[in-house]
């Protein structure tokens, strides 16, 4: 990636073309809380270009040449987790058109990204978006392929890239998604603890490791075999989140006949919404459920009746598993799905004219 880092410069002499037609255009390379370093990046450098490098925040990004691919610029960014409302600017000589990230149309000039064209005199922020009718949406054949590539493309990571981090805009859209779960009753009976005190990391990979040597010894002749797999990614990964029950609140609907059974189902709906949402922004998630549930409960201060269910790692990995990696290592393989499929009655084998037999 043909980038490098510019310090501010009072003046445009000596500075390199793109750089002096930001200046001249009132937006500043850096400012305080805004802005700490500029990346420079020629728009012929995007195939190869680092796009998570360039979603961080607290830089400007400077693309020479890049007005024509304004579009492709935006989508990369946002897919990374640039928000679409990023202030944004195209130069081209005198003409400036700065307004956000997603509405800036693409023409000839310089594109720059970040917080600092706000300063510009020419900055108009793009207006709010309608929100969509919830529910309301119809969806075509390629969504449904798409939706069924991202569910067999979902996978369970153990491996993660060090240093790395999640933004808080990306985070809070995980976080959305898994809130927007199905729950008996509408109870939604989850909660997510953000474990950002190093400390507390350590001490719950303590926790997990303990209980790895445990299963171990109850594998039997499987514990060799069983311990050198790799079962979490609790000090590597950027985030590490712990999935919880809250007390009981007393609903009653939908679960009088299986009332613990209800909760726990909901809460995993919501684990399964957060893994899904990380997997389409390219990151992984990993579910260790390897605990004793009261010492990690006591080591968050839960209240009495919350109980810990996973502790989810996620972030960004170097690339995601070809197959679930418990089939990679041969400790078992994926069940055809139609042996998950009976008709009418336990073990009944489906009917010549049912979905598995066609399948």
């Amino acid at each position: 990636m043909s980038c490098s880092e510019i310090r501010p410069d009072p003046a445009c002499a000596g500075l390199p073309p793109a750089l002096a037609a930001v200046f001249a255009a009132g937006i500043p390379l850096t400012a305080p809380e805004l802005a700490s370093r500029c990346v420079l990046l020629d728009a012929g450098a995007l195939d190869t270009a680092d796009w998570s490098a360039l979603a961080e925040p607290g830089q400007t990004c400077v693309f020479a040449d890049g007005g024509p691919q304004a579009a492709r610029i935006a989508a990369e960014l946002q897919r990374h987790g640039l928000a679409a409302d990023t202030p944004a600017a195209r130069i081209d000589g005198e003409a400036v058109v700065a307004t956000g990230l997603a509405s800036l149309a693409a023409g000839a000039g310089t594109l720059v990204v970040g917080e600092t064209v706000r300063l510009s005199r020419h900055y108009e922020a793009a207006p709010a978006a309608a929100p969509a009718a919830p529910g309301g949406e119809h969806y075509g054949p390629a969504d449904a392929r798409r939706l069924q590539r991202l569910l067999a493309g979902r996978r369970d990571m153990r491996h993660f890239r060090r240093g790395e981090h999640i933004t808080p805009e990306t985070l809070q859209r995980l976080l959305q998604a898994a809130h927007h779960a199905p729950s008996v009753g509408m109870m939604q009976p989850w909660r997510y603890l953000r474990i950002s005190d190093p400390a507390r990391r350590e001490a719950i990979a303590a926790l997990v490791a303990r209980e790895r040597d445990a299963t171990a010894d109850a594998m039997g002749e499987r514990a060799a075999e069983f311990l050198r797999l790799k079962v979490e990614g609790i000090r590597e990964c950027a985030e590490l989140l712990v999935a919880a029950l809250p007390p009981d609140d007393g609903t009653v609907f939908g679960r009088r006949t299986m009332p613990r059974e209800m909760v726990v189902c909901s809460l995993a709906c919501s684990i399964q919404n957060l893994w899904l949402a990380a997997r389409v922004e390219n990151l992984g998630l990993g579910w260790v459920s390897m605990f004793e549930p009261q010492p990690l409960a006591e080591l968050l201060a839960m209240p009495a009746g919350a109980m810990p269910l996973a502790i989810l790692c996620l972030g960004p990995v170097e690339a995601f598993y070809p197959a679930p990696m418990l089939e990679i290592e041969g400790w078992r393989s994926r069940r055809p799905w139609q042996d998950a499929v009976y008709e009418n009655a336990w073990g009944e084998p489906a009917s010549p004219n049912s979905a598995a037999s066609k399948a």
